[in-house]
């Protein structure tokens, strides 16, 4: 897919992705949130990719801020915000820490699915291999982010917003030196191969099974909050089949991220009252 082709659907799914999620909650808290997410997405990649040199842009983007395309702290609130939504409907009622821990970890797993059909298409490249051309260290550390914003943002404090903008760049650098030091310097480093894609089916369908029995008891991932996750997938999507439909390995990780969210999103709109938004 051209670059401008795919900026300008970027633009149109950012836009239609808030409008679908003003139907859960007041635009008003909605764009606060995703403007402080903009702001600190953005100081944390900018930061990163200045500090650590491992991995870069490529230069077809149009409109860079420094470092990082314009369109990309656009479209990681997004990616923050509906995980905090789909953990709010799965798991309401957990404590702090592990809402945020949970926010992180998925947010780890749709991290996974756009790095690697996003550097297959050549939109940013790594200074080293991991699972599918992507180190393993990269993925997660969107997650880190994702679980300290998460962090600040249902402190429900005064000034979060403003906060978060310091401190989730900050913990995010925080948390990805420790794990480097303590852990990814060391080990799962330099091409994969088939032992990362087995791993990440095995989980996959741990998760499709998890799921599963979510769906037994009552939970499952309402068609408003799922909506605007599968507006950006059907963008990845698409990526995935014009740049490498037949790569079986990229195929067996799409179907193993893809299949638990089928198996856990309700297909029927739901009944009643509007759904509450995430504190």
């Amino acid at each position: 897919m051209p670059i401008a082709v795919f900026e300008l659907a970027c633009i149109a799914i950012v836009l239609l992705t808030l409008v679908a999620m003003t139907r859960l909650q007041s635009a008003t808290v909605l764009l606060a949130d995703y403007g402080a997410l903009a702001v600190a997405a953005w100081v944390g990649e900018e930061t990163c990719i200045a500090a650590y040199h491992h991995y870069a842009y490529s230069s077809a983007w149009h409109a860079r801020l420094d470092l990082v395309p314009a369109l990309v702290p656009l479209i990681w609130p997004l990616v923050i915000l509906s995980a905090r939504g789909v953990v709010t409907s799965l798991a309401p009622g957990i404590t702090a820490a592990r809402r945020a821990a949970l926010v992180g970890a998925l947010v780890i797993i749709d991290a996974s699915l756009v790095e690697v059909i996003a550097v297959r298409a050549g939109l940013w490249t790594w200074a080293e291999g991991g699972h599918l051309g992507v180190p393993v260290v990269g993925i997660v550390g969107w997650g880190l982010f994702a679980a300290a914003a998460d962090a600040v943002l249902a402190s429900g404090r005064r000034f979060r917003h403003a906060s978060l903008v310091v401190l989730a760049p900050l913990a995010t650098h925080a948390l990805l030196v420790a794990s480097w030091w303590a852990f990814f310097r060391w080990a799962w480093r330099g091409d994969l191969g088939d032992r990362s894609v087995a791993a990440v089916a095995l989980l996959g369908l741990a998760l499709a099974v998890g799921a599963l029995r979510l769906r037994r008891d009552g939970r499952a991932i309402p068609r408003d909050v799922a909506a605007p996750r599968m507006l950006a997938a059907g963008l990845f999507a698409t990526e995935w089949l014009l740049v490498a439909p037949t790569d079986v390995r990229l195929c067996a990780h799409v179907a193993a991220v893809a299949l638990p969210y089928v198996l856990a999103t309700e297909l029927r709109a739901p009944s009643g009252a509007r759904r509450q938004p995430p504190k």
